[in-house]
């Protein structure tokens, strides 16, 4: 449910940073390299990953007998002949066995490579220290021609000397049989010409080849990078700011990650943005970019520190009036500056840096007077400006180190982005103003205010409650005010988090005599249903004070936050009246009105979901996505992108839904919704009988305070108890969520608790107590309009008489399969016709077989491959399996269906005995498959299990 707010969580880290991003091309150069004669020539700019790529793709491709030799070109080196190919040479060693006989030609590499003395030819006359160009040349290629199966790799192209390069060409289009030639180069850095080998290339027929140049990593990328390093939490804080640092640059991306996980490692409360802002640029991207700018005419440089100074596009005017340029001067130092590569065209008339780091780069160079100068003169050309840049100007000022000319500047632009509804800008202004010690009170107390009313709304809340945390324990401020910040402060924390309800209380009481409209809206946030510490009679309590409260106040806006909590209470509680209510809440009356409908309809739509009225939720979800969308309100838009995702679940659009839930983890940043979206990854892990990773991921709900975490995560442990038949596990384990579910006296949403429960007390011999918790369950939700728990109740009393009247156990889980294709939820009506054919198979084969065979069409079709397989072995059993028709194709070197599905599971980590559990077969069963897969793929186990 979403009051306000939450952040927070600890993180996980990884000592070695992990290969991402690159899938496609390491395949590519993996095939390549796989066959010989071959060529690859892998391209990018300083810090790409070409090596890094190589490097992985040499590790599959070594062995077998293929032997790799290294070699690397340097800008300033001694002058001999051949030199990489040369150094890569001394790492060879004769052919085993009787080594080819070499030609008398290749005597001359005897001094050069005394590595292979013994196998070269002696010299025959003359001075064998002598060999010109040429005869070193044919030397070269006729001993990696009779090496056999060999990967020569060179690195650094591009600043290879001529003869070098000209031996490369002579490898590359007359290519030894075993060869396997891999070159990296940088192609800004090519001499004049721009070709890689100094000709022009055509690769020879019969030599496979790859001329691949790599592009930057995506945004995604980079978060998977991000969370394998720092863990999902911090990795969804400080991912966007990586990206942008770096622009996708795998060297900046990984030391910056170096930097951040060192700080992780000595720094309890974790980092932050700012500690990502203080870490220096790469070494090796300093002097790359360094090298270039250099080189530059002084103009040129001119305009570079311009755009360093800016640090956003900019166009070729502005630029030239920062640099002091007149107009041709500009153009001819801008065109030098786009050659080298040192700016990029990102628009029309737009220049700026590829990536925020090289910026830096040159940023860090410029001495001091120079930057000021040039800070100084930004604020004058910007301030001419219409519309004025604010935000920029206020950077410029900043940048001075002057708090009388940056306050106020940083101000008016804070006061901009909240007038036009820009919560980012704001936000990012206001904690900039509130980390100045200079701030005068008056200016203090206004942003304090203005950042904890953005924080209730956004996302990135982790730094705005280490702000607001800090200016509430400040005695000076007055009670009211302090009271709202402490209100923002509370709605702002994570549900888990203590202090969240003793802010709200301490709120209440500090706002009731000055702000009673803000004290209604504490106590209706602390009065949400949901949490399970407190009875229902404690929320409808503290509701009725919040009304009271209200009703002193002609505030619209307070009275809507009220009533926004009032319908979500009621909802929760499956109280019809909620319905109605949610129809005075007005739709069209400005972005804090139209914030709290969206509140409502995202907070029913998920009450009603949880009661089985789905079609009516999915209706106002629609609604509450194209509010959130119009009031700029980013936590629900999350939180109803989060809950498409639940609805989809239950009604069976299974496809591509791990991708989708991974995608919105990337995103999340609250605590409390990144456990939702584990709970549902443990449902979907769960069905496909990934069971070991549905129990990691269900065990994080375990620390939430929330009915709609904590219930179903319990139910989904006990289920998963008991598959692995483990029932007295199971009924320990759903023992503090019956606990949960009486003391808050709520029962419209427990969520598959109810038949886990039945079948654990029926295996350990706890009928009565299943007996009496279906009875309370049928009084708890009397008028309450609930088909899903409902059909819960149906499905347990089914479960519950299978033994004792089989005909009326038959008829009621029927009835639950209606009821829940009603709905429509397929996956609990499957295991609705499973249970009708198991009560059924003692005693009516064939109509067992058929409720079955509906079971398993079911579970196919969404891909629950557990619940299939389980449906399989009982129609074996019983003698009502369809064998599939005898001449079915062979696989051949493909995987089976079965086989993807041992796959799958392999790369959770699952052993052999786990992945038996799941797929209903016998441990020597899945041996035989296990080690048909790893044959297939050409892997290992340790190779497919997760990082």
């Amino acid at each position: 449910m979403v009051s306000a707010g939450g952040a927070g969580g600890g993180t996980s880290r990884r000592a070695d940073l992990g290969f991402v991003g690159r899938g496609g091309e390491l395949r590519a150069v993996v095939e390549t390299l796989g066959r010989a004669p071959s060529v690859v020539l892998i391209g990018g700019e300083a810090g790409l990953g070409k090596s890094r790529l190589l490097r992985e793709a040499t590790g599959r491709v070594a062995g077998g007998g293929v032997v790799v030799l290294r070699g690397w070109c340097h800008r300033l080196r001694e002058p001999l002949p051949f030199g990489p190919v040369i150094d890569a040479l001394r790492q060879a060693s004769p052919p085993a066995g009787s080594p080819p006989v070499l030609s008398p030609a290749t005597a001359v590499l005897a001094s050069q490579v005394p590595e292979l003395a013994g196998w070269l030819p002696a010299a025959d006359g003359g001075d064998p220290d002598v060999g010109s160009g040429p005869q070193l040349a044919r030397a070269v290629h006729e001993v990696l021609a009779a090496l056999g199966p060999v990967l020569v790799e060179i690195e650094d192209v591009h600043w290879a000397d001529d003869a070098t390069r000209e031996l490369l060409l002579l490898l590359a289009r007359n290519t030894p049989p075993g060869l396997r030639l891999a070159l990296t180069y940088r192609g800004e850095d090519l001499p004049g010409h721009g070709n890689v080998l100094g000709s022009p290339y055509r690769r020879p027929v019969g030599v496979a080849g790859l001329d691949l140049v790599l592009a930057p990593l995506g945004r995604e990328e980079v978060a998977e990078l991000a969370a394998a390093v720092l863990g999902p939490t911090a990795a969804a804080v400080l991912g966007p700011q990586l990206y942008e640092r770096s622009a996708g640059l795998p060297l900046a991306v990984e030391e910056d990650l170096r930097f951040l996980a060192d700080r992780l490692a000595h720094a309890p409360g974790g980092a932050g943005v700012a500690d990502l802002d203080r870490a220096g640029v790469p070494r090796v991207l300093q002097e790359a970019v360094g090298s270039r700018v250099a080189a530059l005419p002084r103009d040129a440089v001119a305009v570079v520190q311009a755009a360093a100074v800016l640090a956003f596009p900019a166009g070729e005017e502005l630029l030239a009036r920062l640099a002091g340029l007149e107009e041709e001067e500009a153009e001819e130092a801008l065109e030098s500056a786009l050659a080298v590569g040192v700016l990029d065209e990102t628009g029309p008339d737009r220049y700026a840096f590829h990536h925020v780091l090289a910026r830096q780069a040159v940023y860090q160079r410029m001495l001091g007077p120079r930057r000021r100068r040039l800070h100084r003169r930004a604020i004058d050309v910007l301030d001419a400006l219409d519309p004025t840049p604010l935000v920029q100007i206020a950077y410029h000022a900043r940048e001075l180190g002057d708090p009388a000319a940056w306050i106020p500047r940083t101000r008016a632009a804070a006061e901009h982005a909240i007038t036009i509804g820009d919560d980012g800008i704001a936000a990012a202004q206001l904690q900039q103003l509130l980390d100045e010690p200079a701030l005068p009170t008056d200016a203090h107390t206004w942003a304090a205010l203005n950042l904890s009313r953005i924080a209730v709304r956004r996302a990135d809340t982790a730094a705005s409650i280490d702000i607001l945390g800090r200016i509430v324990a400040d005695p000076a401020l007055p009670a009211a005010v302090r009271g709202e910040i402490r209100l923002n402060l509370g709605l702002t924390l994570d549900s888990a988090d203590p202090a969240r309800v003793t802010q709200l209380e301490t709120a209440a009481d500090e706002l009731e005599a000055e702000r009673p409209e803000l004290a209604a809206g504490a106590l209706a946030a602390m009065s949400l249903g949901d949490k399970l510490a407190r009875t229902r009679a404690q929320d409808a309590a503290d509701m009725e004070r919040a009304l009271r409260l209200a009703e002193r106040t002609d505030d619209p806006v307070a009275q809507a936050t009220v009533l926004a909590s009032r319908i979500t209470q009621l909802q929760l509680f499956g109280d019809r009246a909620a319905d109605a209510l949610l129809e005075q809440l007005p739709a069209d009356s400005g972005l804090d009105l139209a914030r709290q409908r969206c509140r409502a309809l995202h907070n029913s739509a998920e009450a009603l979901y949880l009661r089985g009225r789905d079609d009516t939720a999915a209706r106002l979800l629609r609604e509450a996505e194209a509010l959130a969308d119009h009031a700029d309100y980013e936590v629900l838009a999350l939180a109803c992108a989060e809950r498409r995702l639940f609805l989809d679940l239950a009604h069976g659009r299974w496809e591509a839904l791990a991708d989708r839930i991974d995608t919105l983890l990337g995103r999340h940043q609250r605590p409390q919704e990144v456990r939702e979206l584990k709970v549902l990854q443990a449902r979907l892990d769960s069905a496909h009988g990934r069971w070991a990773e549905a129990r990691r991921a269900a065990s994080t709900a375990l620390a939430s305070p929330s009915m709609v975490l904590y219930l179903p995560a319990c139910a989904l442990l006990g289920r998963l108890d008991l598959l692995e038949g483990n029932p007295a596990a199971a009924w320990q384990t759903i023992q503090p969520a019956l606990a949960a579910l009486r003391h808050k006296n709520v029962w419209t949403h427990q969520t598959d608790l109810l038949p886990v429960t039945v079948q654990a007390a029926l295996a350990t011999g706890h009928r009565t107590e299943a007996e009496h918790l279906l009875h309370q369950a049928t009084e708890g939700i009397q008028d309450s309009d609930s088909p899903a728990v409902e059909a819960e109740i149906l499905l347990g009393r089914g479960l519950l008489t299978a033994d004792t009247d089989p005909q009326r156990a038959v008829a009621l889980l029927e009835e639950a399969r209606l009821r829940y294709a009603a709905i429509p939820r397929p996956y609990h009506a499957a295991q609705a016709a499973e249970h009708v054919g198991r009560v059924l198979l003692g005693s009516r084969t064939a109509v067992a077989g058929g409720h079955l065979h509906q079971a398993l069409a079911t579970y196919t079709e969404l891909g629950a491959t557990a619940d299939a397989a389980r449906c399989q072995r009982m129609l074996r059993q019983a003698g009502q399996h369809r064998p599939v028709p005898r001449g079915r194709r062979g696989y051949g070197t493909d995987l089976s269906p079965r086989e993807r599905q041992v796959a799958d599971l392999l790369a959770t980590g699952a052993t052999n005995k786990d992945i038996a559990a799941a797929l209903a077969l016998s441990v020597r069963t899945t041996e035989h498959h296990v080690a048909r897969v790893l044959s297939k793929l050409d892997t290992t186990r340790e190779q497919l299990r997760p990082n």
